[in-house]
């Protein structure tokens, strides 16, 4: 059995719909769908069935999608770890392959590729900010946190990795573990965890979900597989999906951003075209051709136009 899970809240479900309207498009591949979700479920859900963890139905092309109310403290962002522990170990804890997507992402490819590439390997993407030496110092710092409770670090790396994308399997589950004690690790330097981010990047931590990703990548014993910024889009090559950088695509005010030299995102319109699709259609037929019509009248404009 294959799993992929995601995390929503608010208007984050219209990203959610994106993703797997995206993920049906490109060959389905998973079986199941799990998201960790905080607040109200959006009215166009289709009808759910009380399980024993939360909310269930079957999407038109027929993967299982389960919907479990989250508890915790911290800011969304900073439950993955523990929220990819659960999965694992309690929700599906007999699956063969796992992927985690942000709810803000959207497939590019097919999805059989996830699959081919996590039996290589822990599955880890370059972040925008890719560069980031292995003698970094901040790196050095976070070899401390963790020789300081006895873990050694195993991997050498030189780049810094995306915690919006990460595939694991039965084999390599331990990386989820890994990551959980590199989160604890760093909580304590972190500051208000109710927030994204709390300093700024001359600080040991900045994001604390990422940091530590990046710290269980130095630590963990399983193999990893790596590909560069090029597989969130950040970058030319290899665009397995779009991941917006910034502010949603949903909450962009397209016009301004065109006023201000900031054109419509390929990630733009990789939402807007992926929003309504074969699994939902949370937004109406009109309004999502109106946004594709904009973002790639604007992107067209952007060749001549720049703002002072």
């Amino acid at each position: 059995m294959t799993v992929l899970t995601s995390l929503a809240e608010n208007d984050y479900f219209l990203g959610l719909a994106a993703l797997l309207n995206s993920v049906a498009e490109h060959g389905k591949y998973v079986d199941r769908v799990i998201v960790g979700y905080r607040g109200e479920l959006p009215s166009w859900l289709p009808e759910l069935t009380a399980t024993e963890h939360g909310y269930s139905f079957v999407s038109k092309s027929g993967f299982q999608v389960d919907l479990i109310r989250m508890e915790g403290k911290y800011h969304m962002v900073h439950e993955k770890p523990k929220w990819l522990w659960e999965v694992t170990e309690v929700l599906a804890p007999g699956a063969d392959e796992y992927f985690f997507f942000d709810s803000d992402i959207v497939i590019n490819c097919r999805m059989e590729f996830f699959g081919e590439w996590v039996r290589l390997g822990v599955a880890l993407c370059g972040d925008v900010n890719f560069v980031f030496d292995a003698t970094h110092p901040h790196r050095r710092v976070w070899a401390g946190f963790a020789e300081k409770e006895g873990r050694k670090i195993h991997n050498q790396l030189n780049g810094y990795y995306n915690s919006g994308f990460l595939g694991w399997t039965q084999k390599t589950k331990s990386f989820v573990s890994d990551w959980n004690d590199a989160f604890q690790m760093m909580v304590p330097h972190s500051g208000n965890m109710r927030e994204f981010r709390v300093y700024d990047r001359t600080h040991p931590v900045l994001t604390t979900n990422q940091d530590s990703f990046n710290l269980a990548a130095m630590i963990t014993t399983q193999p990893l597989s790596l590909v560069g910024p090029e597989a969130m889009s950040f970058s030319d090559g290899m665009r397995l999906m779009h991941h917006p950088i910034g502010p949603k695509p949903w909450r962009r005010n397209y016009f301004l951003g065109m006023l201000k030299g900031k054109p419509p995102r390929a990630s733009d319109v990789a939402f807007w075209r992926s929003v309504n699709g074969s699994e939902f259609s949370p937004v109406s037929r009109l309004k999502q051709q109106w946004m594709i019509f904009i973002c790639l009248a604007f992107r067209f404009l952007a060749r001549f136009y720049k703002a002072l």
